[in-house]
């Protein structure tokens, strides 16, 4: 539960951060003069969901509409992004690194809690190869229905 607090915590400073640097145009020029960041952070952020948002559901904590929207709606921005970046025909790349940085993430993670009674629980077996396998299909399948969308404008 503190995972989803802290995770949902900065998200909503990022968000709000977003919002003030898009609306000031301060975010365009910053961008301009630095390409490569946006895809730091996305990068960045896979990594952060893989270790924040994982599992899916364990014993203490059953699968519940707050843990699915969090999953959704993260990967679903990642998704969205780096169609954005990337653009159309990258979908093998998508799954590739999201499946990769999303390891980084698990690793992250278990190195965090190393030690305490949530590893036992958190990563079984079925948890990580559930979480290995669903998170970066979803992401490249919604990178792909976001690219088809984006292609129709």
């Amino acid at each position: 539960m503190m995972f989803a607090a802290i995770y949902i915590a900065v998200i909503v400073i990022l968000v709000a951060v977003a919002y003030w640097g898009a609306k000031s145009g301060k975010f365009q020029h910053f961008f301009k003069a630095h390409p490569q960041i946006p895809k730091i952070l996305i990068l960045g952020y896979i990594v952060f969901a893989g270790c924040f948002a994982f599992p899916i559901r364990s014993e203490p904590f059953p699968l519940d509409f707050q843990g699915v929207y969090v999953l959704v709606a993260s990967y679903g921005v990642i998704a969205l992004a780096l169609a954005g970046i990337w653009g159309p025909d990258k979908g093998r790349m998508v799954y590739i690194v999201t499946f990769l940085l999303t390891v980084v993430g698990m690793v992250c993670r278990y190195l965090l809690e190393l030690g305490e009674v949530s590893n036992t629980y958190n990563f079984t077996l079925f948890n990580i190869i559930s979480y290995l396998a669903i998170i970066p299909i979803g992401t490249a399948i919604a990178y792909h229905w976001i690219v088809k969308r984006l292609k129709q404008r």
